[in-house]
C-alpha cells in the first residue's frame, strides 16, 4: 500500500509521538539544564532584585480647567517635567540608576529607566495609582511619598500664580473705587462747608415750614439777600446735585466694600496651605520583592528551549525522512 504525500513530506501524530519517544532523554536534558540556566540568570547576581511601593489617591481641591476631569488634571500634573527634573535631582538619579553621563543622551535614557520605574496610571475609579519599582524598598516609598508631596507643591503654585493674577486686577479696582469715593466725599465736604448742606432730606423740610412762615410775614421771599433767602438759594442750586452724589456714593461705598472682601479673601488663598489629594492607600516599604518573578522566567525560559529544541529536532528528522523516501 503506498504512502500518502502527507505522510512523506509532512508531519503526522505518529511521526511526532516517535520523535517524542526517541529524544525524550535529550528534551529532558535540555529541560533540566534550562530550569538551572534560568535560575541562575534570574538571581541577584545577573538581575537586581526590585520592591514595589503603591499609593492610591483621590484628587481634591482642584480648580478645573476646560472640560478634563479632576483626576485628569491630577496625572497631567504628575507628568509635569518640573516634578520629575526634581525627583532625579532630590534622589540623584543617574547615580542611582547607575546613568553615564559621559555617553550620549544620558538624560533620554534616565527619562527612559524612570518611566519604567516610576508608573501613574487613572483606575476605573477615577483615582490614581502610583507604583514605584527600586532596588531599595525605602527609597521606592520614598519616592512614591516625595511625588505626591510635589504634586501638591505644584497644585499650590498654580493655583496662586492665577490668584495673584486676580488679586492684581482686584487691587486695582479697589484703588480705583476709593479714588472715586474719595472724591465725592470731598465734593459732598464742600457743600456742607460752603452751602451749608449737611443732609439734605432731613434739613429742607424743617427749612421749608420755617421759611414759608417767614415769606408769609413779610421776611422773606422778597430777594432782598435776607439770611434764609440765601440758605433757600443754596438748597435750591445745591439741593440736587447733593442728592446725586450721596446716591452715587452709597453705590460706590457698597462696590468698594465687595472688592475689599474679595481682595481679602484672595489674600487669604495667597497663604493658605492645601493639599489636593486624599490618600487613600498610603506607601509602605516592601518587604518582598517584586521584580523579577523567577517562577515566570524559568517556566518561560525553560518552556521556550523545549519548544525551540523540538521544533529543531523535528525539522532534523523530517528532512531525514524526506531524504529516505526519495531514494526509494
Amino acid at each position: 500500500m503506498t504512502e500518502s504525500p502527507s505522510k512523506k513530506h509532512g508531519f503526522d501524530a505518529l511521526f511526532i509521538i516517535d520523535i517524542l519517544l526517541k529524544y525524550k532523554k535529550h528534551l529532558i536534558i535540555i529541560g533540566v539544564v534550562s530550569v538551572i540556566l534560568a535560575v541562575i540568570f534570574s538571581s541577584p547576581f545577573f538581575i537586581k532584585p526590585k520592591f514595589k511601593s503603591t499609593a492610591v489617591v483621590y484628587p481634591s481641591n482642584l480648580i478645573p480647567y476646560s472640560t478634563e476631569s479632576a483626576t485628569e488634571q491630577m496625572l497631567q500634573l504628575f507628568a509635569s517635567e518640573d516634578i520629575r527634573d526634581e525627583l532625579i535631582i532630590d534622589f540623584d538619579l543617574y547615580n542611582h540608576y547607575e546613568v553615564d553621563t559621559s555617553q550620549q543622551y544620558p538624560k533620554t535614557i534616565l527619562h527612559g529607566m524612570m518611566s519604567e520605574n516610576i508608573q501613574i496610571d487613572k483606575t476605573k475609579f477615577e483615582s490614581v495609582e502610583i507604583n514605584v519599582w527600586d532596588t531599595d524598598p525605602e527609597i521606592a516609598k520614598a519616592m512614591v511619598d516625595s511625588v505626591i508631596a510635589k504634586v501638591h507643591k505644584k497644585a499650590r503654585s498654580l493655583q496662586r500664580s492665577k490668584t495673584e493674577e486676580v488679586l492684581i486686577i482686584t487691587k486695582n479696582q479697589l484703588d480705583l473705587k476709593k479714588a472715586e469715593m474719595d472724591s465725592m466725599e470731598n465734593e459732598m465736604k464742600l457743600l456742607r462747608t460752603k452751602y451749608g448742606i449737611i443732609e439734605y432730606e432731613g434739613q429742607i423740610n424743617s427749612f421749608s415750614r420755617v421759611y414759608y412762615t417767614e415769606v408769609a410775614a413779610g421776611r422773606a421771599g422778597s430777594g432782598g439777600g435776607r439770611p434764609l433767602d440765601k440758605v433757600m438759594q443754596n438748597f435750591q442750586l445745591k439741593g440736587g446735585e447733593y442728592i446725586s452724589l450721596k446716591e452715587h456714593l452709597w453705590r460706590v461705598r457698597g462696590q468698594y466694600n465687595d472688592f475689599k472682601k474679595q481682595y481679602e479673601d484672595l489674600q487669604k488663598d495667597m497663604i493658605k496651605e492645601l493639599t489636593y489629594s486624599n490618600v487613600v492607600t498610603s506607601p509602605v516599604a516592601a518587604e518582598k520583592k517584586s521584580y523579577p518573578v523567577r517562577s515566570l522566567i524559568v517556566l518561560m525560559f525553560t518552556g521556550s528551549m523545549l519548544l525551540l529544541s523540538f521544533i529543531i529536532i523535528l525539522l532534523y528528522e523530517n528532512s531525514r525522512r524526506m531524504e529516505f523516501n526519495k531514494t526509494l
